[in-house]
């Protein structure tokens, strides 16, 4: 059986919009049950979504029916693009890899895998170049790797786990759909605090849904109003950004999670139907987690809480539903901590997720300080 493995080098970037609600992934306990509305059971996917992490040390190229792999390349200092692929010791630094899809038509994405090499890799997050989006990207000869801070397009995966096989899975009879011939970008972080160099290889396989009745669509809230401020003797810097966000009514949203960097001392997502507010997702030291979130998620900002909801209603939102989402930051540093890329100095707010059909969503961001 034939493969097919390309070298990516392309920043497909798909931030559905600066403020809007987001993803994540995990699995629902049995039995579990979330907030939903009547729905057509007989033409709904019931099929439960996905999401594992399992140890490997290498990500198998898929059959060719079944998907595509896109590949980093290998260090070659006599390479322009293979020559970004190297990590010096006490270095962090960002790459944009963008590669133009070679599908001829659209493809529906029905699962997502992806492998980084362990020691220096931080996170990568898959965006797609997509026309509307509020961060519309200049599109790049595919292949080509540049130094890169913040991305931008719209964000439709992320990953924070090396040395792992990370899977996340769409109901069955849903997709997310890539157009012909469209480029997204995989916006890597890496970070060496060892005394020699690294070398960090990133793979994505991008499995095609089958029998597919839904167009999924990614919901991503990205708030921008971080200023954490600096420590002074009676402690560290505090601060607390929230938003709220909602999608279009009968929206199942199937997939939840956050993502900050190290400054965060909690992460949450709350869902709001009726006027009572439930936490579904939450990221930072508790003694009771979400009922919907995957176990080993949501212990830290490394490891964030990952909800999933099973078919055939999900979590359905209704005309007046919301989300609510905050982060709270600790800053023990001489300077002030804002929005950006850069794990070190820098912090994000994130809600991600995934839903179907495809639809609208709006957030707005704000912020305090505790």
């Amino acid at each position: 059986m034939s493969h097919r493995s390309f070298k990516v080098t392309a920043c497909a970037i798909s931030s559905l919009a600066v403020g809007v609600l987001g993803c994540g992934s995990s699995a629902s306990p049995a039995g579990a049950t979330a907030p939903a509305a009547a729905a057509d059971a007989a033409s709904a996917p019931s099929a439960d979504p996905g999401y594992s992490v399992q140890d490997g040390n290498n990500l198998p190229v898929p059959a060719t029916a079944d998907g595509i792999q896109l590949e980093t390349p290998d260090y070659d200092a006599n390479n322009v693009n293979a020559a970004h692929m190297i990590v010096q010791p006490n270095q962090e630094i960002f790459l944009c890899y963008y590669i133009t899809l070679p599908n001829k038509t659209e493809l529906d994405v029905g699962q997502f895998q992806s492998w980084m090499s362990p020691g220096s890799s931080h996170h990568f997050i898959v965006y797609e170049e997509k026309g509307g989006s509020v961060l519309n990207a200049t599109p790049q000869p595919s292949g080509s790797i540049q130094s890169c801070g913040v991305a931008s397009g719209n964000w439709v995966y992320a990953t924070s786990t090396p040395g792992a096989i990370v899977s996340s899975t769409m109901p069955a009879g849903v997709g997310l759909p890539f157009a012909a011939g469209e480029q997204i970008v995989l916006n890597m972080h890496f970070i060496n605090t060892g005394s020699t160099a690294l070398y960090p290889k990133v793979k994505l396989n991008i499995l095609t849904a089958k029998n597919v009745q839904y167009k999924a669509g990614a919901l991503v809230s990205f708030n921008t109003s971080i200023n954490v401020p600096a420590a002074t003797p009676s402690g560290p810097g505090k601060q607390t950004v929230n938003g709220t966000c909602t999608v279009t009514a009968g929206s199942k949203i199937f997939s939840m999670s956050t993502h900050t960097h190290k400054h965060a001392t909690a992460a949450l997502v709350n869902f709001v139907s009726g006027g009572v507010s439930q936490e579904i997702v939450h990221t930072g030291i508790t003694a009771t987690y979400p009922a919907e979130q995957r176990n080993g998620t949501g212990t830290d900002w490394e490891h964030p809480g990952v909800s999933l909801w099973k078919g055939p209603d999900f979590l359905t939102a209704n005309s007046g539903d919301s989300f609510t989402y905050s982060c709270s930051y600790e800053n023990t540093a001489s300077s002030a901590v804002t929005v950006g890329e850069t794990a070190a100095s820098n912090e994000m707010c994130m809600a991600v997720g995934y839903y179907y059909p495809a639809g609208t969503v709006s957030c707005q961001d704000t912020a305090s300080s505790n």
